[in-house]
């Protein structure tokens, strides 16, 4: 069970960054799922042009910095095997998080506080930086959702044949 949530959370993670490659394609081609991507990752995303990769002289789905944490974050699902059980719902200390963090933020604070405005390319190595750490938190998270849940079904399950039983009586 647990492998096939881990490919499923792969699954979701690859298909994200697919479609954020594909929407400037799809634009180009004047098809009509191009704009519905684009529409998709709306709400995730400014999708501002000049913060954005461009491909096929369109923008990508999402800017530069959502675009390294959805890169970030399919390269942590994948690395994660490599450095935990998917057995193991223990989070990594919050320290981590937040030295993973902090490059994006301190780059997120220095353009809001006009310090500085930085490239695309440092949105997106500070959104891959960012992106990597989040599967640590999220799988182990979404793990024991599903056990919860699980839990919860067998539980109720149980419930179900008891009062069966009295009602046979």
């Amino acid at each position: 069970m647990k492998k096939l949530i881990y490919f499923s959370i792969l699954t979701v993670a690859f298909l994200c960054v697919t479609l954020i490659l594909l929407a400037p394609y799809l634009l180009h081609l004047k098809s009509k799922y191009g704009f519905l991507i684009y529409f998709i990752f709306s709400p995730l995303c400014h999708q501002i042009s000049e913060r954005s990769f461009h491909l096929f002289s369109s923008p990508l789905a999402v800017c530069s910095r959502c675009t390294g944490i959805y890169f970030g974050l399919l390269i942590g699902i994948i690395l994660y095997p490599f450095f935990t059980s998917l057995k193991n719902l223990n989070l990594p200390s919050s320290k981590i998080f937040v030295l993973f963090s902090l490059p994006m933020g301190g780059d997120v604070f220095g353009n809001i506080l006009s310090l500085w405005t930085s490239p695309n390319l440092i949105r997106f190595l500070t959104g891959i930086i960012f992106g990597i750490i989040l599967p640590f938190y999220l799988i182990p998270g979404i793990m024991d959702l599903v056990r919860a849940s699980l839990k919860i079904n067998s539980n109720l399950m149980k419930i179900r044949n008891e009062n069966k039983k009295l009602e046979n009586v």
